[in-house]
């Protein structure tokens, strides 16, 4: 099964929250995982966050990051092409998105994947109503 995670749920791959066995375990039925092609610095971001937070220490954010770079060499990223923009376009018109959660939609669609997995409630009702099979992973 090719399903696309978005940054919401594959943050849990590297961020200690709940939802994350959830995650894991999807990922694990997944032939292929997709991901938007803005997802990594999306995950830096919340990373980064993080550390600034004081949440995350320099050494572990230094470590996960590393881990994550490695991990994105095996995922499938969607470019952002003119298809990917009209597809979130329509969603975000469809569904009162904001471009960053409307991206993934449109990615999703572009790369014709079984799954779309995400960890926001708004964009899991939005991606369903737009015709993509949609998980939610629940906190």
């Amino acid at each position: 099964m090719r399903m696309l995670l978005d940054a919401s749920a594959l943050a849990k791959r590297y961020i200690a929250e709940p939802g994350r066995d959830q995650l894991m375990a999807l990922s694990a039925q997944a032939s292929a995982v997709v991901v938007a092609a803005h997802c990594k610095a999306e995950i830096a971001s919340a990373l980064n966050r993080q550390r600034h937070e004081g949440v995350l220490a320099d050494e572990d954010y230094r470590r996960i990051l590393a881990v994550m770079h490695e991990d994105f060499a095996e995922l499938e990223c969607m470019a952002m092409d003119r298809r990917v923009e009209a597809l979130a376009m329509a969603a975000m018109e469809a569904t009162r998105l904001h471009a960053f959660d409307a991206l993934p939609i449109g990615a999703a669609q572009a790369a014709g994947v079984d799954l779309f997995v995400t960890a926001d409630r708004r964009q899991a009702a939005a991606a369903a109503a737009v015709g993509l099979k949609t998980q939610l992973i629940e906190a």
